[in-house]
């Protein structure tokens, strides 16, 4: 998928959560939002839902708190990481 602002969206079959890259400072970062994230902070509720519904709805979840999680992945881009970078619920 790709967000409205350009990035590259990706969800995670193995329920972590919603990854994306993003270009901070010139350097682009992958990150991962996760999924009790989404819940606790952006009104993510996947109770009842069938696979894709639950796809859709961690995306959109994603989508609505797109100028939060912008804000707390550019605030975590100094983590030292080999690879992704996982926004946790305790980032926010």
């Amino acid at each position: 998928m790709v967000h409205p602002h350009g990035l590259k969206v990706t969800y995670i079959d193995d329920d972590i959560g919603v990854q994306f890259d993003y270009l901070i400072g010139g350097h682009n970062q992958t990150f991962v939002v996760s999924r009790e994230a989404l819940e606790d902070h952006f009104g993510l509720e996947l109770s009842d839902l069938s696979v894709s519904e639950r796809d859709a709805a961690l995306l959109e979840a994603f989508r609505q708190g797109w100028e939060r999680i912008r804000t707390v992945a550019a605030r975590n881009r100094a983590v030292p990481s080999s690879g992704r970078i996982v926004l946790k619920s305790s980032d926010f």
